[in-house]
C-alpha cells in the first residue's frame, strides 16, 4: 500500500533535515510545474540547502528564488540546446541533488531545434543525459552520496518499440515513437550510469509524476487542452506539490544503483529486463548525439 501524501513529506523532511551536510540541489526545469514545485519542497525541508534551479523563464525565476532560503540561485539557460547545458553546468560548483525535469507536451510532429534535434527528444531525454553525464564528476564527490532523478514516464518504455534503425526519428518521428524512445531510452540509460563502477556511490531514478495539474497542459490543441481541464476540474489528478513530494520520497528511497518508481514513489516491479547490448547501443548512440553538439 503507498503511503499518504503527509506520512511521505514527514519522511521527506526528516531525511532532509538530518543529512550532515547541507546539499547542494539542481532541479533543471525548476521555474514551473513539477520542478518549481521539488525546488521549494526540498528548500521548505532543508532550509540550509543551496537549490539551484534552471530554464528560461527569468520571471518565473524572480518569484522562485526568495521562496529557496538564503542559498537560491537561478541560471538562466535554453535546456534544448547542448551548448547552453554545458555553459549551465561550467556554473555550478558542488551538485548532491539533481533532479530533471524539464519537458513540453506538444502534438507536433518533428521540430528541429538550431542543432537539428527533435525539440521534444533534447529536453525530455538527450539534454538531461548530458547534465548527467557534464555533473558526474561533482555528483562522485558528494559527501551525501549523488542522487539523480529523472521525472518523466517509468511505466512506459516499451524496448521492444524502439526503432534501432533511426533511432534519433531524424526519418520516422511521430508522438508516440518520441515518447517511447525516450521513456526507453532513460530506462536504459540509468541502467549505464550505475554499471560504472566509478558511480558506486550514485543513485539514478526515473519517476512517473502521473497525471499532475501543471500550466503543461495549455501547450496543447484546443481539443486534449480542454478535455484535460475538465479532467482537472472534477478531481483528477494531483497538485504539483503533492506530486513533487511523492517524486522527492522515491529518489530518496532508491539506496542503491538504479530504479523505477511510479507516481507514489514506490518501485515498479514488472520491467523488463535489458539486454546488455541494448543499454551499450543506445549509450553509444546518445554520446555521438550528445557530443557532436
Amino acid at each position: 500500500m503507498c503511503a499518504a501524501v503527509h506520512t511521505v513529506t514527514a519522511s521527506n523532511a526528516r531525511i532532509l533535515s538530518s543529512l550532515k551536510s547541507p546539499p547542494n540541489v539542481v532541479v533543471v526545469g525548476g521555474t514551473s510545474g513539477i520542478g518549481r514545485a521539488m525546488a521549494i519542497s526540498i528548500a521548505k525541508h532543508c532550509p540550509a540547502a543551496n537549490v539551484t534551479i534552471i530554464g528560461r523563464n527569468e520571471a518565473a525565476a524572480k518569484e522562485i528564488v526568495p521562496q529557496l532560503g538564503a542559498n537560491g540561485e537561478f541560471i538562466r539557460a535554453d535546456v534544448s540546446l547542448m551548448t547552453e547545458i554545458r555553459t549551465a553546468a561550467q556554473k555550478i560548483n558542488a551538485v548532491d541533488i539533481l533532479v530533471l525535469s524539464q519537458g513540453i507536451l506538444t502534438m507536433a510532429g518533428r521540430t528541429p531545434t538550431a542543432e537539428n534535434l527533435d525539440n521534444k527528444l533534447a529536453l525530455h531525454y538527450y539534454g538531461r543525459v548530458l547534465f548527467v553525464q557534464e555533473l558526474l564528476p561533482l555528483l562522485r564527490s558528494s559527501p551525501n552520496g549523488g542522487k539523480v532523478l529523472f521525472v518523466l514516464h517509468s511505466n512506459r518504455g516499451n524496448l521492444s518499440k524502439i526503432n534501432w534503425n533511426d533511432m534519433a526519428l531524424e526519418n520516422s518521428y511521430s508522438v508516440s515513437s518520441a515518447a517511447i524512445h525516450a521513456t526507453s531510452f532513460t530506462d536504459l540509460v540509468i541502467q549505464h550510469f550505475a554499471s560504472q563502477p566509478e558511480n558506486v556511490n550514485i543513485t539514478f531514478t526515473h519517476a512517473y509524476p502521473g497525471f499532475v495539474k501543471t500550466p503543461l497542459v495549455d501547450n496543447l490543441p484546443f481539443a486534449a487542452r480542454v478535455g484535460a481541464k475538465l479532467l482537472m476540474a472534477v478531481g483528477i489528478g494531483i497538485s504539483p506539490e503533492d506530486c513533487a513530494e511523492y517524486m522527492v520520497h522515491g529518489m530518496l528511497g532508491t539506496e542503491k544503483g538504479y530504479r523505477y518508481v511510479d507516481n507514489k514513489g514506490e518501485t515498479i516491479t514488472n520491467k523488463t529486463p535489458a539486454e546488455p547490448e541494448m543499454i551499450e547501443k543506445v549509450w553509444e548512440h546518445t554520446s555521438q548525439m550528445i557530443s557532436a553538439r
